[in-house]
């Protein structure tokens, strides 16, 4: 199946969009700055980045040993859990991530969908924008069905963008560049309440060659860096404005079998991962938590208030896995 059918259709009618800034990625990231840090506590203006990396298992972070991820789950929360027996694809899963609700409530099982569902479970952006409709929101990403998400409702993010994938560009590196460098200048500029970005090309590693391979673990390599530039560019601006308070979110949508491929119940399918970086979650803490938890907690970090119906629960009320889970915890590897 085709997941880059294009949306223009769909952005041009309900979002606002901004031009393409694309440049050459830097690998890296610099650590936390001590005043940045120092003035956190002091900060009163919410900022969140929540950076979704499709198809990423965490043992493989841990496996290539990515510096940038290890060092954000260090510096902050890390959770690891199963997402069993929800539908280990890309489609219900991010539309999971972005509204605290199970595929079993927002009714989405591929990647096939259009924006009905998120009239009955509105989106992070929407219910955002309810709570304040001056907030900044922004969404910058490399898989065109997320704009769907983002630009639907009745309010909604005030910046869509999706990176125009390149046919001279089969592994997505150029890509997933171009959606950082959008991403470092949207943060550095502009400095969104919420920003939501998508990097693709680990998925289209494990598509290709499997979750096993020499391949997908350079798409792991190649995606660290990227995340390092975009937390520099976070702990640069948060350096500058110490009125901000930046939190950094990570999560991914599903795994990948050794061979290649997802959709299924396995381990690798179901294997989840989070991480929460920011003045509210305490450096090395762990616990057992998934995707269906990122909304809650954007909500909660920007005091606006909870869904009745979500199924996840904000990352600040603990680490500890909750009942409304999507399945038995998994044991990290």
């Amino acid at each position: 199946m085709n997941r880059r059918q294009l949306l223009a259709k769909a952005v041009a009618l309900m979002a606002v969009t901004v031009p393409l800034i694309t440049g050459r990625a830097k690998a890296g990231a610099a650590p936390l700055p001590a005043d940045a840090r120092a003035g956190a506590a002091a900060a009163t203006t919410p900022k969140v980045v929540l950076i979704g990396l499709d198809g990423l298992m965490y043992h493989k972070v841990q496996q290539v040993r990515a510096r940038n991820l290890l060092r954000l789950a260090a510096e902050g929360l890390l959770t690891r859990g199963s997402i069993a027996p929800h539908t280990t694809i890309s489609g219900p899963s991010w539309a999971t991530v972005l509204t605290g609700v199970w595929d079993g409530k927002h009714g989405i099982r591929d990647n096939e969908f259009d924006a009905a569902p998120f009239a009955r479970y509105p989106s992070v952006f929407t219910r955002l924008k309810r709570h304040d409709p001056t907030l900044k929101l922004h969404s910058i990403t490399t898989w065109d069905r997320l704009a769907l998400i983002s630009a639907s409702g009745e309010q909604r993010a005030d910046v869509v963008m999706v990176t125009p994938e390149s046919p001279h560009d089969p592994k997505e590196i150029a890509t997933d560049c171009a959606t950082a460098d959008s991403v470092v200048t949207a943060v550095t500029r502009f400095a969104p309440d919420f920003l939501f970005t998508h990097l693709d090309q680990v998925d289209r590693a494990g598509h290709r060659s499997g979750g096993a391979s020499e391949d997908y673990l350079e798409a792991v390599h190649r995606i660290d860096g990227l995340v390092g530039r975009i937390v520099a560019a976070v702990d640069a601006r948060a350096a500058a404005h110490p009125s901000e308070r930046w939190t950094v979110l990570v999560t991914a949508d599903h795994g990948h079998t050794p061979r290649g491929g997802h959709g299924g119940q396995t381990e690798d399918e179901t294997t989840n991962f989070v991480i929460a970086r920011g003045p509210d979650f305490a450096p090395g803490a762990t616990g057992v938590r998934t995707l269906v938890d990122l909304t809650p907690t954007i909500l909660d970090l920007h005091g606006a208030p909870p869904a009745g119906y979500a199924d996840g629960v904000s990352l600040r009320e603990g680490p500890a896995a909750h009942p409304l889970s999507g399945g038995l915890a998994a044991a990290p590897r």
